[in-house]
């Protein structure tokens, strides 16, 4: 059994009465209210736990002035994201440019308030050929390129406040998910959107026929996608369950579970699903749910447990530093891992030393620059990096490499 903080323990308690309706009037006396807030915060929950805190005549002022920012930068992220999308959807009409609209976009809505989901950006499948398209069509709205191309990633900043991401591919066949999971199924190179076949499962979206949306069935099936993929990769946290939590309260009457059942078979994420929603169950009460698993191994539910609580919204430095060292934290395997980060392969090192692409064979030069170059630039960045390698604990990669097993399909 996990012994979880007081501080984790009250703000899942608190998150469960507002998805329920109602919010917990009054805070367990030893919880510590800075630690409630940077968990809160960490998990991107601040906003959603704003107006129950701040209605607790026990928290101090200046805690509640903190949860209250959070919820008003949520709030003004949402009219300004809400007007862009008006507009977003309107020109993809327009110019005839299909784009389907993914996560936090589609599930504020499903939430008793929008502004309890928060959401960083703006998630959209459109196919690489429209991409031509699209760039010179979010500039002329006022956009500001950012990543673009790269890790399957099309990304434009509209102010401070909007940021839309174009994906090529509904998650990338190179990804933690793509290579542990899909890749294994499908070696045949297909995409996720090509299998699930993306365009025939989409409907369009507030009356729009080019800006469209996922069949509820198939953007569950995406969510927990995308979901694990981010688990295997470095984490996810609270935010993830409660999503899992809506979707299957909001849609548990109206959607073909036995699809969802095939879709997360064919995707291979039964067990993972299972654990989700068992967590979902455990923590915000699924109740006569009629898909809720009867079984689950108790032990492994409570390292998934563990393993959300510690990974915060987008996950933790350990968490993918277990990964990549493949579960092992042995010293050898430690030291290995620090010398492959400055000895980069040559695809990753001509992107951080743009002149190997026109000089290649200075590659070997570059790799022994690069060790000094790293503690001249980047002396603080290299030392925390050094000293999370060295300080990751071997019991915890190894439970880390257990749950991963036992979640990912057989």
């Amino acid at each position: 059994m996990n012994v979880i903080s007081n501080e984790c323990c009250e703000l899942i308690h608190i998150i469960k009465g507002i998805l329920g309706g109602e919010c917990t009037a009054q805070m367990n006396p030893s919880v510590d209210y800075d630690v409630l807030f940077s968990i809160a915060r960490r998990n991107s929950v601040a906003n959603t736990v704003a107006d129950c805190i701040c209605d607790m005549d026990e928290i101090p002022k200046e805690v509640k002035e903190k949860f209250e920012r959070q919820k008003l930068v949520i709030i003004a992220q949402q009219l300004n994201r809400e007007r862009a999308l008006q507009v977003l959807y309107s020109e993809l009409d327009r110019h005839h440019i299909r784009g389907i609209f993914l996560k936090g976009t589609l599930l504020c809505d499903l939430y008793p308030q929008p502004f309890i989901r928060s959401m960083s950006d703006v998630d959209v499948y459109a196919e690489e050929k429209d991409m031509e398209v699209l760039h010179p069509l979010m500039l002329s709205l006022g956009y500001q390129p950012g990543v673009i191309g790269k890790g399957n990633h099309y990304e434009y900043m509209l102010g401070e406040m909007v940021k839309v991401e174009y994906h090529p591919e509904l998650v990338a066949l190179t990804s933690a998910y793509g290579e542990a999971v899909f890749g294994k199924l499908y070696p045949d190179g297909r995409t996720v959107a090509k299998h699930m076949d993306v365009w025939e499962n989409s409907i369009p979206l507030e009356g729009r026929e080019f800006a469209r949306q996922l069949l509820p069935e198939y953007h569950y099936t995406y969510v927990i996608m995308h979901m694990m993929n981010h688990f295997l990769t470095a984490g996810t946290g609270i935010r993830s369950i409660m999503d899992v939590w809506v979707m299957n309260r909001h849609y548990e009457s109206s959607w073909n579970r036995g699809l969802v059942d095939e879709l997360l078979e064919s995707f291979g994420l039964v067990d993972f699903e299972r654990y989700s929603l068992m967590l979902a169950h455990k923590w915000f009460d699924l109740t006569g749910l009629p898909n809720l698993p009867l079984e689950v191994d108790e032990t492994v539910l409570d390292g998934f447990e563990a393993y959300i609580l510690g990974s915060g919204t987008y996950g933790s430095a350990v968490n993918m530093l277990g990964r990549k060292m493949g579960g092992d934290a042995s010293v050898t395997r430690k030291a290995l891992y620090l010398v492959s980060r400055f000895f980069l392969p040559y695809d990753k090192m001509s992107e951080a030393y743009p002149v190997l692409k026109r000089v290649p064979v200075l590659l070997p030069l570059v790799w022994l620059y690069r060790p000094v170059e790293l503690m001249i630039n980047r002396r603080d960045r290299a030392r925390r990096k050094f000293k999370t390698v060295v300080s990751v604990d071997k019991g915890r990669i190894t439970r880390q490499s257990k749950l991963f097993d036992a979640l990912l399909p057989r």
